[in-house]
């Protein structure tokens, strides 16, 4: 409705100037208008369709696949309201009249040029390209992103122990030159690894066999005390070598669970039997008569690493296990710890077990069964007391 305004104004300037109607149509070709020829008598006889609503200052006909535009007459038009005078008590400041009082709209049509199917059809081509540019980026960028997501699955996989990785590209491209190296990366880890897993079996099988003849040749031995320091010493080896077994396994990821449903009760006979313990020297409080879905010898190891140090540490009365429906709970009274407990579940910490008494390990390899049966294990130091407590829900 607007440009029909605008060419109203333009058409009357024109004839001001006194145009010809020629160059007033180059006037209005920037609207898509022109005047027509046609008579309103031809359009209103002749016409296809005709459009006239009463709140509007135009009526539209459509004639020979054109439309036409005619202004109503008796209309207000807001251009040619006539004005109050500026100065009330002036009469010269009054406006000038209007060069062409009798230059009426509604003697003038117009043709709208505008074509609406070409305009649709120019506009659905242009969102064609559009929609064929965004899929062709979409295709370029996940073509130029797949080897970071393929990174990051493999990244996924690495920290789950899982050294199967190939990822070598042949782009030449920043992401492709970090996946490369990345892929070198893992290579070497896997190298280290095999390693020393090579290394750690090498002595364990070497160290086996002197180990048995140490022994033999020690039961030889008449009862003395070069007999019995012998016997430690070889315990002492057994012992490095069974340790250094568990952390092997546990660190390769290639250990196996033989899963079985067994009593708490009876593991934590299993892990007694371990320690050479009479049951007198801890306190148990059988709460809940609990069934664990777990390895039975790993699970007994943990159980014995941890109330091996609770013996060992207590510095009063006996420790305490609790067994309730949803945790494990081994207490002891004992100095509260300098560190954060993600300390001690390092391997080789001394300052929870000392050199003396222990490799440092009991606790990294309790906390690494506890974590592959799926539970938890949990420390707090309350009222001067140690509480590790294995979380089963």
């Amino acid at each position: 409705m607007k440009k029909y305004f605008s060419s109203i104004k333009i058409i009357e300037e024109s004839r001001i100037e006194e145009l010809s109607n020629e160059k007033i149509n180059d006037k209005l070709s920037s609207l898509n208008l022109q005047i027509s020829d046609v008579k309103l008598g031809t359009l209103i006889e002749l016409s296809s369709e005709r459009v006239n609503k009463e709140d509007e200052p135009i009526e539209i006909f459509y004639y020979k696949n054109k439309k036409y535009i005619h202004f109503k007459p008796m209309h207000e038009w807001p251009f040619f309201t006539k004005k109050p005078p500026i100065d009330i008590f002036r009469f010269e400041n009054r406006p000038p009249p209007r060069p062409f009082p009798d230059f009426r709209p509604e003697n003038i049509i117009i043709i709208d040029n505008f074509d609406e199917n070409k305009f649709k059809s120019f506009w659905l081509v242009i969102l064609v390209i559009i929609d064929v540019l965004l899929i062709w980026f979409l295709i370029f960028l996940q073509k130029k992103l797949k080897p970071l997501l393929i990174l990051k699955e493999n990244m996924i996989k690495l920290s789950t122990g899982n050294f199967s990785i190939s990822m070598k590209t042949d782009g030449k491209d920043e992401i492709s030159q970090v996946s490369n190296e990345f892929a070198n990366a893992v290579k070497q880890l896997r190298q280290l690894r095999e390693s020393r897993n090579l290394f750690l079996r090498n002595i364990m099988h070497e160290l086996k066999t002197p180990i048995t003849k140490g022994k033999l040749i020690t039961d030889m031995y008449d009862d003395c005390e070069r007999k019995h320091i012998l016997i430690r010493v070889f315990q002492r080896l057994e012992y490095l070598l069974s340790e250094f077994a568990k952390i092997e396994e546990l660190t390769s990821g290639k250990i196996s669970l033989d899963k079985n449903k067994y009593h708490v009760i009876d593991l934590l006979e299993q892990a007694f039997d371990i320690l050479l313990l009479d049951n007198n020297k801890i306190d148990i409080e059988d709460n809940y008569d609990l069934v664990l879905n777990v390895d039975f010898e790993l699970f007994s190891i943990a159980l014995k690493n941890l109330i091996d140090n609770a013996i060992t540490y207590n510095t009063n009365g006996h420790p305490q296990i609790f067994i309730e429906k949803d945790y494990i709970k081994i207490v002891n009274k004992g100095e509260k710890l300098e560190k954060d407990i993600e300390e001690y579940y390092k391997p080789f910490n001394h300052e929870y077990e000392d050199s003396t008494s222990g490799l440092g390990l009991g606790l990294y390899i309790s906390n690494n069964i506890i974590k592959i049966h799926n539970y938890k294990l949990e420390y707090q130091y309350i009222n001067n007391y140690h509480n590790f407590v294995i979380k089963l829900n």
